[in-house]
């Protein structure tokens, strides 16, 4: 945008470049403009409207980008009437590449170089700030199983559980677990893979997980599920882990790494895994080198990282573990997304209860977290983020099925 421009017109020049659909602006004075497409004398009424309240949030919007935004949104500086998805996407459009942001803007990115998020003791850090929220909080919105991560569906109507159990029930094929073996679940979150996996297929295994809250979960589980004997759950780093496994998972967790470990990951996961033996890896990833989000690492995930999937290959095969098998659910978890949102949006009351005696800080909490699942349902539809399964074997086998037929038939 020309710097001759005001304030409005780059607001109004963005927005009417990038709207897939009328949009209306209401600016903190009170002005308002209709922009997007067909925005002729006939579109009156858009069915989104994105109002800003102050001249300073619609400055935070333009310059500093996704991280400015979150916070006037966040403290209700900025209000969306309709659809919150629609004024997402607005960001994904190439036109804010030309966006001049300040310098500190552009180094917020790289803050996680200087503060150590991903060592040990950061990493313990990093993940208690997300993860012990409470278990209520996540309770009110995930499924039955408490999985925190991208669903499988084998069709569009399933059901959150039906597609969480399918995710467990697809991992265990691929592994291709059998009666009797080891199985070491990295990140093991509230318990959701082990356990299944340790009824299903009579397996035995280990979790480790960095949130107090999910290994008193997982552990209480395993306890009324009958199966203690079969698992067991440790509040310990990946790096801390122990033993030797046929078998290894690691779901939703790699995000966390930091690209500075991700050699420590690869390192830990051949000395813990029997030669020969399959593991899987389930991530999110970037189809871009593009930092992941400020915002994102700010009130999310701080020390949070997205891999591509070259630097994962990459490194994978410096450690020689050979991968067989690649997959991408980005679709699928934006369905899995989907399925948040309505159930965050249906418990918003009981939600609001639980987080809270302030009321301030608890809308704000509240926006944060609507503005991450929202954010993060849009970029899996429209953005970069994909979702990698990959498998692999340590080192070379040759006992390995001719086909893919052993994951889907039965």
């Amino acid at each position: 945008m020309e710097g001759r421009l005001s304030l409005k017109g780059q607001i109004a020049g963005y927005a009417g470049q990038c709207a897939c659909e009328p949009l209306e602006i209401i600016y903190w004075d009170g002005d308002r403009k209709i922009c997007g497409p067909e925005t002729n004398d006939a579109v009156t009424n858009p069915a989104c409207a994105l109002h800003f309240k102050s001249k300073k949030a619609a400055q935070q919007s333009i310059f500093r980008g996704s991280l400015g935004f979150g916070e006037a949104y966040m403290d209700g500086e900025i209000e969306v009437n309709g659809d919150l998805q629609q004024i997402i996407r607005l960001s994904l459009h190439p036109v804010f590449d030309s966006c001049q942001a300040p310098i500190v803007s552009k180094l917020l990115p790289l803050a996680g170089l200087f503060y150590n998020y991903n060592s040990i003791g950061g990493a313990h850090k990093a993940i208690a700030y997300h993860y012990d929220r409470g278990n209520d909080f996540y309770q009110e919105w995930l499924d039955d199983s408490m999985s925190y991560s991208c669903a499988y569906f084998k069709a569009p109507d399933n059901s959150l559980e039906e597609a969480q159990q399918n995710k467990f029930e697809h991992i265990c094929r691929k592994l291709q677990l059998q009666p009797g073996e080891r199985l070491l679940d990295v990140g093991c979150g509230w318990g959701g893979m082990l356990i299944y996996a340790a009824q299903h297929y009579q397996v035995t295994g280990v979790g480790y997980t960095l949130s107090q809250n999910q290994l008193d979960y997982a552990r209480d589980w395993a306890q009324r599920a009958g199966i203690a004997d079969q698992v067991s759950f440790h509040l310990e780093d990946y790096r801390e882990a122990e033993g030797t496994f046929d078998k290894f998972v690691s779901i939703g967790m790699f995000e966390h790494v930091g690209r500075k470990y991700y050699p420590d990951f690869f390192t830990k996961a051949v000395e813990l895994l029997k030669p020969g033996g399959l593991g899987l890896l389930h991530t999110i990833g970037k189809n871009d080198g593009t930092p992941t989000d400020s915002w994102i690492t700010t009130y999310i995930f701080p020390g949070g990282e997205l891999p591509q999937l070259y630097d994962i290959c990459q490194l994978a095969g410096q450690h020689d573990l050979r991968i067989i098998d690649i997959e991408n659910l980005r679709y699928h978890y934006h369905l899995t997304l989907e399925h948040w949102i309505r159930r965050f949006e249906q418990h918003l009351d009981h939600i609001r209860e639980l987080i809270g005696d302030n009321p301030e800080e608890t809308e704000r909490f509240l926006r944060c977290w609507r503005l991450y699942l929202n954010g993060s349902s849009v970029n899996f539809l429209h953005g970069p983020l994909d979702l990698y399964q990959l498998t692999f074997t340590r080192g070379l086998t040759n006992e390995l099925p001719l086909t893919r037929e052993h994951i889907y038939v039965r």
